[in-house]
């Protein structure tokens, strides 16, 4: 088992009653806790405070391990030796959720492998590292802390990687600060000139994101996401045929960029040219049948056209592919009882020191009581939900140098 208060890289996911999904049956996921993935492009930065040891000495050496393993601990016991319960004999099992026990006691003895028993799944380091750092004296006697960071020419996308992960988690000050450093260690780097104009523009301030995005675009007259970028803040000064100009440019090297021809509609529609608006969702659906954003702008856009039968239509697509709001309340109880997923659940948070010589709870070993829950209609019906849209375009992936 996974000490649970470690990070993960996976999707938690829980059926109508709030049993986690781990028996697959995804066809019972009616909620989502968290989905942690670092998509192509992408960087993700993970928080720890630690608890320094008043015997640690003068400097203290941190290794920090990114681990793989292809099924979790619980799945593995289930799949090799997992039965039901005999003190549970009528468990209370529909389509919709399992509330029933299961203990791993089952008999591995007509399995085909050669290793009898239930294996261990390799675990596999995908990256490592380690640090020793200075400890400082105790706060009675401590200088009064000064920071001071050393630039260096090869960090720069050390620092680009940290700012896209802080800027993923919301941190906009942070991410802001991190790429302000790509600016200065890598200045012709015209990305990173975008990136503190995206964390800019993210948090409203349009005007301190047009002198970056000017910058990129002298560096890099053809970046797409200065383009893009560019037109989101002259959308928000209300131009909106400027900020259109600005999306078909950065659609010329990525045409098939679903988030980039949205916005280009969305700019036609304002304009009320809702013929083009139309042209330009049907595009976007052509990428992505089940794009939201196209569903819900064909709506207006026909309603602004008095065509109240496609209108029609595009609603009840809408709704249908719109994600189940309420059935987040099932992850309520479960968060309440399981501390360390709550924590991994915050966009932001922090992992503490654990105490030492303390064992790791199994990873889901014991099945809890089912939290009350009153069936409904809307739970009945309330469909697997997928995690925040992944910013995976070319315009929206951070900006890495390929």
């Amino acid at each position: 088992p996974v000490d649970p208060g470690a990070h993960f890289y996976k999707s938690l996911q829980l059926d109508e009653h709030g049993n986690v999904i781990n028996k697959r049956n995804a066809w019972s996921t009616r909620a989502v806790v968290y989905a942690h993935l670092i998509p192509p492009g992408a960087a993700d930065t993970v928080h720890y405070r630690l608890q320094v040891p008043r015997d640690a000495g003068d400097h203290i050496t941190f290794t920090a391990k990114l681990n793989y393993r292809k099924f979790t601990w619980w799945n593995t016991q289930w799949s090799f030796a997992g039965v039901r319960d005999p003190s549970d004999p009528h468990p209370d099992v529909t389509k919709n959720y399992d509330d029933g026990k299961w203990v791993f006691t089952g008999s591995t003895a007509g399995d085909s492998e050669s290793v009898k028993g239930i294996p261990d799944v390799p675990i596999v380091v995908i990256a490592e590292d380690t640090k020793t750092v200075p400890v400082a004296p105790p706060a009675a006697t401590a200088p009064e802390f000064t920071e001071s960071i050393a630039l260096n020419g090869q960090d720069w996308e050390r620092w680009n990687d940290y700012g896209i992960g802080l800027l993923l988690q919301g941190d906009l000050k942070g991410a802001e600060r991190a790429f302000l450093m790509v600016t200065k260690v890598r200045p012709d780097y015209a990305d990173g000139w975008v990136n503190v104009a995206r964390a800019r523009i993210q948090e409203g301030n349009t005007e301190a994101a047009k002198p970056m995005l000017a910058t990129a675009l002298k560096l890099n007259p053809n970046l797409a996401s200065a383009h893009y970028f560019t037109g989101l803040a002259l959308k928000t000064d209300g131009d909106y045929g400027a900020a259109y100009q600005q999306f078909a440019l950065a659609a010329g090297p990525y045409p098939n960029d679903r988030v980039n021809r949205n916005q280009m509609g969305r700019m036609l529609f304002l304009e009320r040219r809702y013929k083009d608006a139309v042209a330009e969702y049907d595009r976007t659906l052509s990428i992505d049948p089940e794009d939201l954003e196209a569903h819900y702008n064909l709506m207006l856009c026909y309603r602004g056209l008095g065509n109240d039968a496609s209108a029609s239509r595009e609603e009840k697509l809408y709704l249908r592919f719109k994600a189940n709001e309420s059935a987040q309340a099932i992850a309520g109880g479960y968060k309440l009882t399981h501390p360390d997923d709550n924590n991994e659940a915050q966009p932001i948070h922090e992992h503490v020191s654990a105490a030492l010589g303390t064992e790791p709870s199994h990873e889901y070993a014991r099945n809890r009581r089912p939290m009350p829950m009153r069936e409904s209609k809307t739970a009945r019906n309330a469909t697997a939900q997928s995690p925040s849209t992944v910013q995976n375009s070319a315009l929206e992936a951070g900006g890495r140098l390929k």
